[in-house]
């Protein structure tokens, strides 16, 4: 074991989301297998507040863009000046800054890649400029190691970065079930508020408001409302879509009425607690931190067949995967399980058992630890 190596995570994005949920669990649990972990990320994002009540020490490290060449010297002063043995970047920003300034610092650098590499959000085509080029010379050259976390990202990694195979490797997402088990006794709370008869099925889409498929979601329900189903669609989330867009578009619909936008939630376990479905219609993803959450919360999952879904979702057993923007599959998946409460609750309790382990938190940190020692080892070695 390498006695109290000391760990940066660095991460530069604007909002709250599954790879800041997964940052956060392993700044919790390292420190209990042996490493100091810090978050170098710009101070003025509101996320550096979640980090500081739970006990991580963290450091202002804005970085204007990729090409802020100053911010090289700052993160290598950094990490020089910190003794950090292991740069961790989660996010394009900071592999492109973080990793070079760690490299230069003569430290151990990991990126985790949470979402498909140089993939246009907006038209789903693989980036192929030079921005996209000079990012995949990066990962092949300053990485000791790429995480992907799902089997597909890693596969990417290797073809379409054509990094080594040797500096690859696959390790889930985790999460802490406990807070959406034991939210269960909220449920009815929230369904009151919403409007929720006790026969009515919500069906809940958590995920940010930006390419994660919420056009074809209403057209979805609209085509079950207009069959009679009872059915509520609750929407969490922030983007530069934007919930003005959405309501317009169920508006437009004639859905207005069966479409509940809440914007950011910090209260994410009681709002799948008042759930019946939970669904993300996204055309790209990486390993979902909301369908763990759902699946923790017993609820039967309806996602497309994109990125790690399917290392999640089960279909048949926890859920069912669609294609991506096929509203006739997605509403056909939500009309099976509406109209089914007892496949609803099977799906359910399925889909916790198999979240809770198999997709945990504590294994995820066992195996970053074990890379991190296994790395910190190799340059012991080479020195």
């Amino acid at each position: 074991m390498v006695a109290r190596a000391k760990v940066l995570m660095v991460h530069n994005y604007s909002s709250w989301g599954g790879n800041l949920a997964t940052v956060l669990a392993l700044c919790e649990r390292l420190p209990a297998r042996g490493f100091d972990v810090a978050l170098a990320a710009p101070s003025s994002q509101p996320y550096v507040a979640r980090f500081k009540d739970a006990g991580v020490p963290t450091f202002d490290a804005e970085v204007k863009n990729k090409y802020d060449v100053r911010s090289y010297r700052r993160y290598s002063e950094l990490v020089k000046g910190e003794g950090f043995g292991v740069v961790h970047t989660h996010t394009r920003r900071a592999d492109f800054v973080a990793a070079l300034g760690g490299r230069l610092a003569g430290a151990v650098t990991v990126s985790t890649q949470h979402g498909q590499i140089n993939l246009d959000r907006h038209t789903l085509q693989e980036k192929r400029d030079l921005a996209a080029r000079f990012y995949c010379f990066c990962l092949r050259n300053f990485f000791d190691k790429h995480v992907g976390v799902s089997a597909e990202i890693a596969d990417e990694l290797r073809s379409r970065c054509r990094v080594p195979a040797a500096k690859v490797t696959h390790i889930p997402n985790g999460l802490d079930a406990a807070p959406f088990v034991e939210a269960g006794g909220e449920r009815f709370a929230f369904r009151r508020k919403i409007g929720a008869r006790r026969w009515t099925v919500v069906a809940t889409v958590v995920a940010s408001l930006d390419s994660k498929g919420h056009g074809d979601l209403l057209a979805a329900v609209a085509e079950l409302v207009a069959d009679g189903v009872d059915l509520i669609l609750v929407i969490a989330g922030e983007g530069h879509w934007g919930r003005p867009v959405i309501g317009k578009a169920a508006a437009e619909l004639g859905i207005a009425d069966r479409v509940h936008l809440l914007g950011f939630r910090d209260d994410v376990p009681r709002v799948l607690a008042g759930s019946d479905v939970f669904v993300l219609p996204t055309p790209s993803e990486g390993l979902s931190i909301a369908i763990m959450e759902a699946m923790a919360a017993a609820l039967p999952v309806v996602a497309t067949a994109v990125g790690g879904n399917a290392e999640l979702v089960e279909p048949g057993r926890t859920g069912y995967l669609i294609p991506v923007g096929d509203v006739a599959a997605l509403a056909g998946a939500l009309r099976v399980l509406a109209r089914d409460p007892g496949k609803r609750k099977a799906m359910g309790r399925a889909a916790r058992s198999r979240v809770t382990l198999d997709f945990t938190a504590d294994k995820m940190a066992d195996r970053y630890a074990g890379l991190y020692e296994e790395l910190l080892r190799k340059k012991g070695a080479e020195a």
